[in-house]
């Protein structure tokens, strides 16, 4: 049987990021990672500028096997964890058979959710691996009349990625609006007539109910209008994060991810989670939360890679997301709960918007719409919990700076 004195589960960034953190700080340690995937560690959020042809299938790779040989580190592809004895600490894989941990990371990160009518097959694309891109890109010189679901953050990267090809895509949502548990109408507004305004017809508020091949066509059945046909689906809802291998460990799972303390370790000493999959105790909002971002993996990475090196470090961090798509840049700053008390500004014409939510007249999180440089001071007024509620009636004043609000501890 393998020994590893640490050994992490999941080939990601969080992973990766979390095998060189220790190896920095524990010179002859034995680091192992069980990657589920085929392919060395690579970049997921570099998957959309390679469907773009923004760079080549190359640049998205973040390590060679060089790299990963002069680290010391073991990285096993292919090798799936099927289960977790915490009381032998050991992980048993369903390819590669038993492996012995001294201390062990779970960053298995999630998989994209299941679509009841149809799985990836010649004309369904999903957008969570590369090889869901490479299967993309390779369809993209034929596809002509795609209908792209959901109204996600991956929706746009579908929507852009056919336009830069020369595709108008049709987007079939549930939702009244994209981000609607994020933003209101009028941020919506910005979001949909730049899309309309590009050719993009926006079926909202609808839904699939049946899929079928119709010839070469694909028709799907709604559930308010008639059906659509179309060459190619494109489903961009959100992802499952993968506990179910963690069944009978007596690792706590809650909230659909693996629940940690404030330095990320779990119910079972010795055993942490970073990344996407980590429901993580935030000192911030004082709550346990989930966040599924790339930077928030890289620094929850880092730091579970220095506890179980032998730190005693909290994570906290205020979670952001950011993308420019279609012209506009669009970032999700903090806790951006439509359920919270909320206050907008918008300027139509200068296609500029912000949302601010509030707990208890405190700031937890913010989205926005062409107004990047209000991140930093909104990042430090999340981190600091200042109290907004006495600027209520300024913050929807388009003129308004929020620099002039205190970042009170």
């Amino acid at each position: 049987m393998k020994t590893y004195e640490y050994l992490i589960i999941g080939g990601g960034i969080a992973g990766i990021t979390a095998a060189e953190t220790i190896r920095a700080s524990v010179a002859g340690a034995r680091i192992g990672i069980l990657s589920s995937e085929q392919h060395l560690p690579y970049s997921r959020v570099l998957l959309p500028s390679y469907l773009k042809k923004r760079i080549g299938r190359p640049q998205i790779f973040l390590r060679t096997e060089e790299d990963l040989s002069r680290a010391r580190i073991d990285f096993m592809r292919g090798s799936t964890a099927a289960s977790v004895d915490t009381a032998g600490r050991r992980v048993i894989c369903r390819d590669a058979g038993e492996i012995a941990y001294g201390k062990l990371l779970i960053a298995a990160g999630g998989r994209a959710n299941h679509w009841p009518y149809g799985e990836e097959g010649a004309r369904i694309f999903r957008l969570q691996t590369l090889d869901d891109a490479d299967r993309l890109y390779a369809a993209l010189d034929t596809i002509r009349t795609p209908v792209v679901i959901g109204s996600s953050f991956i929706a746009l990267e579908f929507i852009e990625t056919f336009l830069q090809r020369g595709i108008v895509p049709r987007v079939l949502a549930r939702e009244e609006h994209f981000f609607h548990d994020m933003i209101d109408r009028d941020g919506a507004a910005i979001l949909h007539e730049n899309m309309a305004s590009r050719g993009v017809s926006l079926l909202l508020g609808d839904e699939a109910l049946a899929l079928e091949k119709a010839g070469a066509a694909l028709r799907i059945a709604r559930y308010r209008s008639g059906a659509l046909e179309a060459d190619a689906v494109a489903v961009g809802i959100g992802i499952t994060r993968n506990t179910d291998f963690l069944a009978g460990s007596g690792i706590v799972c809650s909230g659909g991810g693996v629940q940690t303390d404030a330095f990320l370790e779990t119910n079972v000493p010795g055993v942490y989670a970073a990344g996407d999959i980590a429901a993580y105790f935030d000192p911030i909002a004082g709550r346990h939360r989930l966040v599924g971002n790339w930077t928030n993996a890289v620094l929850q990475g880092a730091c579970a890679g220095r506890n179980m090196a032998g730190s005693r470090e909290r994570f906290s961090a205020v979670p952001a997301y950011s993308i420019t798509n279609l012209g506009l840049q669009i970032t999700a700053l903090g806790e951006c709960d439509g359920a919270l008390e909320t206050i907008s500004r918008s300027d139509p014409a200068a296609r500029q918007y912000e949302r601010f939510f509030l707990e208890g007249g405190v700031l937890t999180g913010a989205f926005l719409i062409n107004w990047f440089s209000d991140k930093p001071r909104l990042a430090e007024l999340i981190s600091r919990r200042a109290v907004v509620a006495p600027y209520a009636e300024r913050l929807r004043d388009m003129s308004f700076d929020i620099r002039e609000i205190p970042a009170m501890l």
